[in-house]
């Protein structure tokens, strides 16, 4: 966008967040407000910027099924921070019953029965994605109420249609898709069938500024038997968006403003990554300063803002290999004490670059920093988590957590390295790691379903023939993940109907 004053009547203002995951710890007395404060931040940062509307690129909760308590304060958030009698300044041209699955087929601020001044596009995430009895969402449960507007379901996952909802204010025109949350390789498989079709306005096609929203892997992760299909590859988008918006990866990308922007290695759009607004792991990813972007779209021109959080815990993260120490701890005192000095140095950098208004009325608990310390600990001794964490209750938000121990794995032969020769790190083994004390890795949950299927399918020399394994994991996936209780014998049931009972029976 230029540097001169844009049109304020056709200047779209957008603010952009993602991974919310409201309820996560919710039953923590120390962090579990987290979530909602940095999402009340959200929705004011929102209304003091007078945006035209607030984007959510999935994972607005935790849960599949979020909780009362959970649902009640979201509810809050949203009524107490976006109603109001501001004008709702920009108008939606598409078909609406096309754009929102709901009875209403509506955005919400058009119901002459409420008057919402900051409406909330969200498409869901692998969190709260559609599941169980009725294949519903929790979003549909805001969607009902009018307090959120959901879109970006596929009707098919077999072959997606993407419609765009249509936005227009004063002379500006924003086209803004929704990919709701589909499983990666099965994504990956309609992707590469050419199954998914990006519909575009019948009219006036270069006059729009297309953005879209999705929510899946961007790294390379899923089940490690064959080609690589757990993640969404930039190629497979349209060139003709101008920004991707990409949710589920919760590492910020937005400091450093427009500048920090990555252009699509492969295609001519923009990738936004937001980030999440919560530390739900203690990874180093997690440490970066929380952001939310603020877009302003006039016409084809259009710039971002990081806005950085306030309303999140200071978290703390250092690697430290014990055997390169000038001085390796030979006794388990001499351990603690070299880990106590650590903690404390990152407590007092926590401290130092903490917001001054964690002080004010209800934030006073996120005064308390997350620290992790990950020690390599090959060759040299370990401690008791439990019991050194002890010394800092009260001074942390995760005692029982400070420390991971891990010990490299020896280096097998014929496995590939990276481009340069060298491991990812994102690839690093940890399956030293001493067992029950908190290891977290890149991988998700949903890795170890997919991998003992593939495991036992290998080690057995046989494969499913009526069963097929990714239609398999998915009912696995909902039956432990979401706790949809009928996946299983639905899934199987649906399989007997399509095969003829002496097949079955031989």
């Amino acid at each position: 966008m230029t540097d001169g004053s844009p049109d304020p009547d056709s200047t779209f203002k957008v603010m952009v967040a993602s991974d919310v995951h409201l309820g996560y710890l919710e039953k923590d007395p120390v962090r579990g407000d987290d979530s909602f404060l940095a999402f009340e931040e959200v929705l004011q940062r929102a209304q003091e910027n007078e945006c035209d509307f607030l984007l959510l690129a999935g994972d607005l909760f935790h849960d599949n099924k979020p909780s009362r308590k959970t649902m009640q304060r979201c509810m809050e958030l949203l009524r107490d921070n976006c109603l109001g009698s501001r004008e709702v300044r920009f108008t939606i041209t598409s078909n609406q019953n096309e754009n929102f699955h709901d009875k209403h087929h509506r955005a919400n601020y058009e119901d002459p029965n409420y008057n919402v001044e900051l409406p909330v596009f969200s498409i869901h995430g692998n969190h709260d994605d559609p599941a169980g009895d009725g294949g519903l969402a929790a979003l549909d449960v805001l969607s009902t109420s009018n307090l959120l507007n959901y879109f970006g379901r596929a009707a098919a996952v077999s072959d997606i249609q993407l419609q765009p909802i249509l936005l227009e204010k004063g002379s500006t025109k924003v086209a803004l898709y929704g990919l709701g949350h589909i499983r990666d390789e099965r994504l990956h498989r309609v992707f590469a069938d050419h199954k998914v079709t990006f519909l575009r306005p019948a009219e006036g096609r270069e006059d729009w500024f297309n953005i879209c929203c999705v929510h899946q892997n961007r790294l390379t992760r899923g089940a490690t038997s064959g080609p690589a299909k757990g993640y969404l590859k930039e190629s497979f988008l349209p060139d003709f968006l101008d920004l991707v918006v990409w949710g589920h990866e919760h590492t910020c990308q937005l400091q450093g403003g427009m500048a920090a922007l990555a252009q699509s290695a492969s295609r001519n759009f923009t990738v936004l990554q937001p980030g999440s607004t919560v530390a739900t792991s203690l990874h180093i990813m997690e440490a970066a300063k929380k952001h939310i972007a603020l877009l302003h779209i006039c016409g084809e021109q259009w710039k971002m803002e990081a806005i950085p959080l306030d309303s999140v815990r200071s978290f703390m993260h250092k690697d430290i290999v014990l055997r390169e120490l000038p001085a390796p701890p030979r006794t388990e005192e001499q351990l603690m004490d070299v880990l106590t000095k650590q903690v404390e140095e990152l407590i007092s950098l926590a401290d130092a670059e903490a917001p001054s208004n964690l002080l004010l009325k209800g934030r006073e608990k996120l005064t308390l920093p997350l620290i992790r310390l990950r020690i390599e600990y090959s060759e040299c001794i370990t401690c008791n988590p439990q019991r050194f964490g002890a010394k800092f209750v009260g001074r942390v938000a995760n005692p029982n957590e400070l420390l991971l121990f891990y010990r490299k794995a020896p280096k097998r032969m014929g496995k590939p390295a990276g481009k340069d020769g060298s491991k990812d790190d994102k690839e690093e083994d940890l399956e030293g790691a001493m067992p029950g004390y908190g290891l977290h890795t890149m991988r998700q949950e949903t890795r170890a379903i997919e991998d003992l299927v593939a495991d036992l399918m290998k080690e057995s020399g046989e494969q499913l023939s009526v069963l097929q394994v990714p239609e398999f994991n998915d009912a696995v996936h909902e039956y432990v993940h979401k706790e949809t209780i009928a996946s299983i014998r639905t899934f199987v049931q649906e399989k007997d109907n399509h095969f003829d009972p002496h097949i079955l029976k031989g």
